[in-house]
């Protein structure tokens, strides 16, 4: 049985490679079990969209373009 911590490692481990078989065993074996690790994987997933669709102009940037500190003069 994997810690949590070693799962949140492997979650975040997994959006910038491929786990190995092993590693696929150990998320998916502990998901069912571990809601705090199912919300984590959502909230990381969540997270890089959001980037992702920032990064591409689909999201404006929230302090606006004459505001880059994020404060209104």
């Amino acid at each position: 049985m994997h810690t949590c911590k070693v799962i949140t490692h492997l979650l975040s481990d997994a959006l910038d490679r491929p786990l190995s078989m092993r590693e696929q065993l150990a998320v998916f074996g502990h998901l069912p079990m571990c809601s705090g690790c199912r919300r984590y994987r959502e909230q990381i997933t969540l997270i890089r969209e959001v980037a992702h669709d920032w990064a591409q102009g689909v999201i404006e940037d929230p302090a606006g373009p004459d505001d880059e500190a994020g404060t209104a003069s």
